[in-house]
Formats: structure tokens, sequence, C-alpha cells
């Protein structure tokens, strides 16, 4: 089995243009499609969100099936969140089969976009650190990232989006105040938006022992992120898959996060139920002086593994289709 990206971006009909030349693909995986929808003005983005489910429907007119693997039931942060929702439920009634990461996240997308279950396939997400390699001992972490090696750490990891909550972290984190003790916070990543960086970066400079390092953070450096840390937080406002959390489990690391289905049902996983400071402050010092202990998920279910699945939904499509054609 082989799989091809297409390339550039065609007018008018950008999908079924790419496709449709022979040779044509027996499969189409959709994994990201919202980028076909462009233009965050209202108008222009319900224009385009029309525009690419008619464009794929003459895609299986022309007797290619279409799986997608739901990332996200809707853009997160989304300036047009009803046209999304149409667009997703639109979009999912339209595919052969849907691929979600976890029994959590199939039934979000039963409940939220009305598919059914049997529409739907699981299969979970890989291991990351597989790409970033193994983590260092937690002093030479701390040591490479300046940090005191007897300092409890909590750390925040990933792309900064309003979504995530980092300044509901950060507000949660000034009301511990003497609570803290010796504490240490982390903010590391990067924030597209430079004005919401700012803010954020504003909104730290007030609160003692946080620490802020908001940039891309190169593939070799994230495992000594990892290891240096004792606690990783995420306060999101929704999660269907989450990456942090998976990279986290890769690597050992104790999550506290909000109860979403992004995060249900993993291990080394605490859920703090709502982000007031009260509450999400709550979680973090009791997270931080629980004995937990560090225990790597990675490699229980390897892509090789994780390939065949996909290669079995696909198959299946394909018997479906041949099916269809000869009856």
């Amino acid at each position: 089995m082989e799989c091809f990206f297409p390339q550039g971006y065609r007018r008018g009909l950008p999908i079924s243009r790419a496709l449709l030349p022979k040779p044509r693909p027996d499969v189409l995986h959709l994994h990201w499609p919202t980028p076909y929808l462009r233009d965050p003005r209202l108008f222009w983005r319900g224009l385009y969100s029309a525009r690419t489910i008619a464009d794929l429907a003459i895609v299986r007119v022309a007797g290619i099936p279409i799986v997608w693997t739901v990332h996200n039931l809707i853009t997160h942060d989304a300036k047009a969140p009803k046209i999304e929702w149409w667009f997703s439920r639109r979009l999912a009634r339209q595919v052969d089969r849907l691929i979600v990461h976890s029994e959590a996240a199939r039934d979000a997308v039963v409940e939220e976009l009305g598919v059914a279950p049997e529409k739907t396939s699981v299969i979970p997400h890989g291991p990351l650190a597989d790409a970033y390699g193994a983590a260092p001992d937690r002093n030479e972490a701390r040591d490479a990232l300046g940090l005191p090696r007897d300092v409890p750490v909590a750390l925040f990891f990933g792309m900064i989006r309003p979504y995530k909550g980092v300044p509901e972290l950060l507000r949660a984190w000034d009301a511990l105040g003497d609570r803290r003790g010796d504490a240490v916070l982390r903010i590391v990543g990067s924030a597209l938006d430079p004005q919401y960086a700012a803010q954020i970066a504003d909104l730290a400079a007030e609160i003692p022992s946080v620490q802020v390092d908001l940039r891309f953070v190169p593939d070799e450096e994230v495992p000594v992120q990892m290891a240096a840390a004792d606690l990783l937080v995420l306060p999101f406002a929704q999660s269907l898959t989450s990456g942090s959390v998976h990279l986290a489990q890769d690597y050992g690391l104790p999550v506290l996060a909000s109860r979403l289905p992004g995060t249900a049902g993993l291990p080394n996983v605490t859920y703090v139920d709502g982000t007031a400071p009260d509450v999400l402050g709550k979680g973090i010092m009791a997270a931080l002086s629980s004995e937990a202990t560090r225990s790597s998920t990675m490699g229980t279910i390897p892509w090789p593994s994780i390939a065949e699945l996909h290669k079995e939904v696909f198959s299946s499509m394909l018997s479906s289709s041949n099916q269809t054609e000869l009856t």
C-alpha cells in the first residue's frame, strides 16, 4: 500500500481536481480538512465550507472512498463555530469511515457529529518519543535548563493558544501564594499570535516563581523539558486528542488535565474539574505533592501496528466499494 500527498492548490474544486486525473487513488484519507475553508470572514468561510462538501461529493461519486481521522470536532478558537459545526456534521455523514484515537473520542464524535458508532474506528495514538529520543537523567535535565535540582517543577508545554488555558493556569498559580513553597511553574512553547504572547508574558511577569519561555522548542530539547518537570499541567477548555498528553505519557511524566475526551482513560493522568483559581491551584499542589512515580507507556502500540490498523480500515473500504460495484 502506497501513500502520496497531492501537491499544490487548485482553484475552484481543489480536492477533486487533484485526485480525479488518472491514476486515481484507491482511498482518500483526510486529516485536517479545515485549511480548505481558508477564509476567517463569515460569508467566505461559509462559502468555502459548502464548496469543500461539494468537492468531496464529487470524489465519492467518482468511486473513491473517503476516510477522515478526526483530530478536532471543530477548529480550536474557531471564529465561526456555527459554520464549522455545520461543516463537521456534513463531512461526518459524507465520509465512509471516521478514525478516532480513543473510545472517549468516539463517544464525542457519535454524540456531537451524529454518526453511528460502527462508522468509527478507534486507532490509538502512536508513541511520540520515538521521534524525539530518550530522556536524560532528571538532574542532568535540570542543570541544562538552569533549574534547582530539589524544587517541584510544574510545566505547561506546547503551542500556546487561548483554548489551552494558560492565563487560567497563571492566575491559579498566583492565587496559591505561600502555598507554592519553592515550587516553580514553567510556561514553555510558541504562540503564533504576538499579541497573545505579549499578554501571557505580561501576566506572568507579575507572578512569583514563574518562568516563561515563549519559543518553538527544537526536537532535541523536548526530552530535556519532559525530564526536568515533575508535572505537566494542561487546563484545556477542549480537546479531542492531545499530543502533549501523549508526549508526557511516553516520558512517564504525570499529567494534571481537564476532564475531556482528549485526556480520558489515560494512565498517569489526574483530572481537575474546572479552571477556577482555587480548584486548579488545589489540583496542582496535590499532584505535585503526590508520591506517583514516573512510568512510561511508550511503545504500548508501536507505529508498525498502528499502520496495520489503518491498512485494515482502508482495505475494508476497498472491499465495500468493490461489493457495491458488483451489485
